[in-house]
């Protein structure tokens, strides 16, 4: 009875993640995305059917949902979990970038743009070191980005307006496709929102 009345009172997500076999870290889902992002790469560049594309996708954007609550739910957060997860977003993001690219479904350009928000991962840390060099400090180890709210907003509202644009493509729906070319303007602004926040911390004395 006690275990009946403490399943009840689980959420969603907890009744998700008790699923997993104990043995099952956080870190097994964020290379189960990796994985499927790489996989997803090969199949697009072999010229492979969009089905099986967009069903690893699917597989990839559902790990991105449930390493997080994994970790939060056993305690599982670590550091090297909070380096790969962001980076396996990015490499989702990146491939879904090159389907899209080819296909024909949004501008060269402005896909290019939005790559472009993730430029802090190199000015920041280059402005840091150059600022610790003015001060006479010692210039390693680089300082930490860490991704700010926007940022990881930008990442995953781009990666669904890509994945949205491939599954229209699928479908022949023109309409998702367009739907999902306006989303990708709103990760845009996200983006750029999210670089005007880096430059702001910086400026206050962040990433010292």
């Amino acid at each position: 009875m006690h275990d009946q009345a403490s399943q009840g009172n689980m959420t969603f997500g907890q009744r998700v993640v008790s699923v997993f076999p104990k043995w099952v870290t956080p870190n097994h889902l964020t290379f189960l995305r990796m994985a499927c992002s790489l996989v997803i790469l090969w199949l697009e560049l072999e010229n492979s059917g969009l089905g099986i594309i967009i069903l690893l996708g699917l597989i990839a954007g559902f790990s991105d949902l449930l390493d997080g609550a994994l970790a939060r739910a056993r305690g599982l957060v670590t550091n090297l979990g909070a380096f790969l997860d962001p980076l396996s977003d990015k490499l989702f993001a990146v491939v879904l970038v090159v389907i899209v690219w080819r296909r024909g479904l949004a501008e060269p350009w402005l896909l290019l743009l939005i790559l472009f928000t993730e430029v802090h991962t190199i000015l920041i840390p280059v402005l840091s070191l150059l600022r610790r060099r003015r001060q006479g400090r010692a210039i390693w180890p680089p300082p930490k980005v860490e991704p700010n709210r926007l940022g990881k907003l930008k990442t995953g509202w781009f990666a669904s307006a890509l994945g949205l644009a491939v599954i229209g493509a699928w479908l022949g729906a023109d309409w998702i496709v367009g739907f999902a070319w306006l989303n990708i303007w709103v990760a845009l602004a996200l983006g750029i929102g999210g670089e005007v926040v880096y430059l702001r911390d910086y400026t206050r004395g962040a990433y010292a």
